[in-house]
């Protein structure tokens, strides 16, 4: 029987999305996961308070950031970053994860487009979490690379957002990390 239906390719796993663990899912998937069990599946955003406040959020996400970002013109850069721009782990991120969640739940771990995320499950594998899935595109998603695009260079493919998933703004304290020493 022939359809006129095109096939539907999952996106291939960056090398930085990938994680010890080996579990991934995408944005679509994770949304089933948790809506088929919302008291048994967790999510966890890595992201900064800044990203979570302004850019928007899963209104189910508890929001423990993996780093701070930093700036120092004679510092190390991150690849794909200007130059001094770079991130310091939060030293309570462990701590607070194991603070919210078992070691054996199923955590839906995100950021914005799946790199921090993949990090954040390699520190949770290493200390003893067993069920960590990296949502692989995050929550903004993978650059579009089309010089024709007015959306060229910008995570408009894939990711939460553009998956018409539920997201906002919504300000949660009871779900936000509220760093100990607010120099870092």
């Amino acid at each position: 029987m022939a359809t006129n239906e095109a096939a539907v390719v999952a996106p291939e796993i960056p090398e930085t999305n990938k994680t010890i663990l080996g579990l991934y899912v995408f944005p679509k998937e994770a949304y089933a996961m948790w809506e088929a069990d919302p008291d048994g599946v967790k999510v966890l955003d890595v992201r900064t308070f800044e990203e979570y406040t302004f850019v928007g959020h899963l209104e189910m996400a508890h929001n423990v950031p993996f780093v701070f970002p930093k700036y120092d013109p004679k510092g190390p850069s991150l690849p794909g970053r200007p130059p001094g721009c770079y991130g310091v782990p939060n030293p309570d991120f462990v701590p607070v994860v194991k603070s919210l969640f078992g070691l054996n739940d199923t955590i839906l771990v995100y950021c914005a487009t799946g790199g921090r995320g993949a990090m954040a499950v390699n520190a949770l594998a290493q200390a003893g979490f067993t069920r960590v899935y990296n949502i692989v595109t995050g929550l903004e998603g993978e650059r579009v690379n089309d010089p024709g695009s007015v959306y060229h260079g910008k995570h408009m493919r894939n990711g939460w957002k553009n998956s018409g998933l539920p997201w906002g703004f919504g300000f949660h304290p009871d779900l936000m990390y509220v760093d100990p020493d607010p120099t870092n």
